[in-house]
């Protein structure tokens, strides 16, 4: 999971803020190559370590580069692949959340050896949810939290969306028709 965190993390900084940010950041952490491989295994705790050097550089809080991270997962045009397997999860924003549990399953029919954080689902009350999710990799809740307010945009839904600081989100859904949402067929255009 390190591995895809990273090249995550190297994609957002890189088509965000440009390629000599990214460089100072890789001088920052001190890493031997500038480029991450999302197939190859990296030290335990690595893409932790670097998100918190991009923080110093940018000067942002680590929990802001992380959820933006996963704001550019779901909305960067290059990455539309990540919106399109989140979008089966159903027709409308409650739908989605239900289908956050299977994600990691889903996730391993395309790469079998992705270790995805365990995600679990409660509804506590009419369109209100709690989402626990475990991980060793601190900046994954914050991923969530990012992807999960980019996935209401897509959705057209007004929610709150609040991290507890620990593993948990909440979120409440306050008007699922807030908006149009962004376009969705299940099956892309010929070409």
């Amino acid at each position: 999971m390190d591995a895809l965190l990273l090249r995550s993390l190297q994609g957002y900084v890189r088509d965000t803020f440009g390629p000599a940010i990214w460089q100072a950041v890789c001088r920052r952490s001190s890493l031997a190559v500038e480029t991450f491989e999302p197939m190859l295994r990296y030290d335990a705790g690595m893409a932790d370590r670097v998100a918190e050097h991009a923080a110093d550089v940018l000067g942002r809080p680590v929990e802001t580069i992380w959820e933006d991270m996963g704001t550019y997962l779901v909305t960067n045009p290059g990455q539309e692949g990540a919106r399109r397997l989140l979008r089966f999860g159903g027709t409308s924003y409650a739908d989605f959340l239900h289908s956050l549990e299977e994600m990691p399953g889903r996730a391993r029919l395309a790469l079998p050896d992705l270790d995805l954080p365990v995600i679990t689902l409660r509804e506590i009350g009419a369109d209100q949810f709690e989402i626990w999710c475990k991980s060793q990799l601190r900046g994954i809740l914050r991923v969530l939290v990012g992807m999960l307010t980019a996935m209401a945009d897509d959705y057209g839904t007004l929610c709150l969306i609040t991290p507890d600081g620990g593993d948990r989100i909440t979120v409440r859904i306050l008007d699922s028709f807030h908006g149009s949402g962004r376009r969705f067929d299940l099956a892309l255009p010929e070409r």
